[in-house]
This record gives C-alpha cells, structure tokens and sequence, in this order.
C-alpha cells in the first residue's frame, strides 16, 4: 500500500522533470530599442537583445553591423544572432544606420542606401565619425548590462564587414576580436601588407584575430578581397606583435574541404528571387548545401571560411531577408564560437585618453595669445 502511494507521488514529479527541458528550450530572450550619443559626435539608434532569465554580470557581447539596403531588424532575423545568444547566453547588439533622405555623407549624417560610410576618411579613425559612435554604444550597453569587458566582439556583413575591419584597425582596446562577411581590408581595400592597420591602432597596438568569411560567387565583394583581408590582418598581426615585420606571424594556412550530403536536384531549390537580394545559385541548382573551405592560420589568430558557388549573402539564412541565403554553413555559430577562443589578452592594453579636436581650440587660442603677448614685450 506504501509502495502504490509512493509511486503515485513520483509519477507526476518524474514527469515534471521530464517536461522542464522541453520548456526551457522555449524560452526567448527580449529585443528593446535603445539609442547611443557619442559625447561631440553622431547619435545612433540600436537594438538589444538580452538572454531569458536572470540578468547577471560577465556576459560577452557580440555588436553586428547590417549591410546597405538592411535594417538592424532584418540582420537580427537573417543572422539569427538572438537565437543563439538564448542557447549560449550572450548580448547581442545591432546598431542601426541613418538612411539620409536624398543625400549621403559627408553631405548629410548617414547614408542613402544605410551602408555605413566605411569608404570615407572621416569615418576610418578613432575619435572620429561612425567608428567612434560604435566604439562609444558598444561600451555604453556593455558597461550597462556589466558584460564582460574582455569578450566585447564585432561582427558585420558587407558594408557592416568592412567598418567591423576599421573597428578592429582603430578600438582593439574595446573588441576582442572581428569578424567579416564579405568585407574587405583596412582603408577601403587597399592595406595588403597590414601596415596601414597597425599604424592606426597607434600605442594600443596589438594581435587582434579575425574571422572572415565570403562566398565565391559573389561579384560585388570578390573571394580575393577577403583573401587580402586575412592577410592583411596577420601582417598588422606581425607587426604589433614585436614591432617588426619579420615573419613572426605565420602566413600559410592549413586547409579542411567540406562536401554536402545529398545528390542536387536542378530547380528544386530557392533561388531566391527577393528585393536586394543576389539568386541563390545553390538553390538554382538544387544542392542540399554548399560545399566550403575552412583554413586556419597562426594558431588559430584568423580563420577564412570561403563557401563555394554562393553570391553576396548571410549563409544560412532562410527569412528571405535582403542578402540572405538558405544553404550553406552556419556561420553565425561558427564566428561565436571564434570569438569565445579570443578574449582580450591578459593585461590591459594601453588606453590614451582622448582629447576632441574641439576641446583643443581654447588650448590652442592661449598660446597663440601667449605668443603675441611675448613678441610684443620683446619689440
């Protein structure tokens, strides 16, 4: 008789703890607006998302930059970064471009089509334009949400990729580490040799590793262009890791081929006929997948996924979303995972304080007084 009541009581507790993980795992995190100003600079609006449960200190951050012609809405869909940052508990921060009504930088605040202004000078230093607005909300939502300082992250696509490269260039005492989605390197495209990018992290220089990724179809931003961009980072790499270009920082990487299961079935794929957004030749063709490269280089201090036969897209991205691709790698998790084997180095890297160019005029309007007030007491 104690036996069957005993049983009736376990019963119902055994099948409550059965139940809980199938709960847990339908348990979504929270998306809220936010905006950021950069003390004398740009405003930017942005979105956050916070994992379920308990808010609690030590989280990294991932900030991911969308491409021109994407909102930060559909980069959070695309890139299912907040789905991921449910299962992994992680912050993920998607800053959101000014699209300038008929006008563009450096007319206007912002870009025409939101891309961020990635090709224009003023936005390729520190302390200046997008780069430090972005540098400044990274900081603000991590200090905000106490996330770990040592695994604050950028990431982007396209025209986010290549100001995710000028993040990594000129704040690598505020990211960790980059990631890039057909991006290109430091300076529009032109640092080959990694130069430019080490001299603009100035007395902050540092390694800084690097994820990137690009299709080989893709026409607007070619494979080679992210080919130059690893090597372009493991040169700066080179550089800041003892102050000279002596090969310290292996340049050859070693390479693994991926293969898709499945036989292709022509025309039974999504071709992706969408608004600002490449075909989709993997569907066209009916693959169950692309097949793709992964090569690593310098012990892991870059990774170049090249994924073969697709166009300028998010891979694995099935929203039909602007520059979106159903088929290939999951690269968000891929870039996650990167990112979490590259915390900021033990010991803090130099900070120098900023001064705004602003902020120098009164300084510099006393000594030219003080100047004046000499040559005449000398005369």
């Amino acid at each position: 008789m104690r036996r069957a009541r005993l049983l009736a009581l376990l019963v119902p507790l055994v099948c409550l703890v059965g139940m809980a993980p199938a709960s847990a795992a339908t348990e979504t995190g929270t998306t809220t607006a936010g905006s950021y100003t950069e003390p004398g600079g740009l405003t930017r609006q942005y979105l956050v998302h916070l994992p379920p449960g308990p808010s609690h200190s030590g989280r990294p951050l991932v900030l991911f930059l969308h491409g021109c012609n994407q909102t930060a809405e559909q980069a959070e869909s695309a890139t299912q970064f907040s789905a991921l940052a449910d299962a992994r508990d992680f912050i993920a921060v998607y800053p959101k471009q000014v699209k300038a009504e008929n006008s563009s930088a450096p007319l206007a605040d912002g870009n025409g089509i939101a891309c961020w202004n990635w090709f224009l000078p003023e936005h390729q230093e520190r302390g200046s334009g997008e780069p430090a607005v972005l540098a400044g909300l990274a900081r603000h939502v991590a200090a905000a949400q106490q996330a770990d300082p040592s695994r604050v992250y950028v990431e982007g696509i396209s025209a986010g990729g290549a100001m995710s490269v000028i993040l990594g260039a000129t704040y690598p005492d505020v990211f960790a580490a980059v990631a890039s989605l057909a991006g290109c390197s430091y300076r529009a495209c032109s640092d080959d040799t990694g130069a430019l990018t080490h001299a603009a992290m100035g007395p902050r220089a540092r390694v800084v590793p690097i994820f990137v990724e690009n299709g080989t179809a893709d026409t607007l931003n070619p494979a080679a262009q992210s080919v130059a961009l690893v090597q372009s980072y493991l040169g700066a790499d080179d550089l800041a890791d003892d102050g000279a270009a002596n090969g310290s920082v292996e340049r050859t990487g070693e390479t693994t081929p991926y293969a898709p299961d499945g036989t292709p079935n022509p025309g039974g794929g999504d071709a992706c006929v969408h608004n600002n957004t490449w075909t989709c030749p993997g569907g066209a063709a009916g693959l169950s997948d692309y097949p793709y490269t992964v090569s690593t280089y310098a012990d892991d201090l870059a990774e170049l996924w090249l994924i073969y036969g697709m166009a300028h897209a998010q891979p694995h991205a099935s929203d039909g979303g602007p520059y979106t691709d159903p088929l290939g790698p999951d690269i968000t998790a891929a870039s996650y995972d990167f990112f979490l084997r590259h915390p900021m180095p033990d010991g803090p890297t130099p900070v120098v304080p900023e001064v705004p160019f602003a902020a120098l005029l009164p300084i510099a309007a006393l000594l030219v007084a003080g100047l004046v007030v000499l040559r005449r007491r000398s005369s």
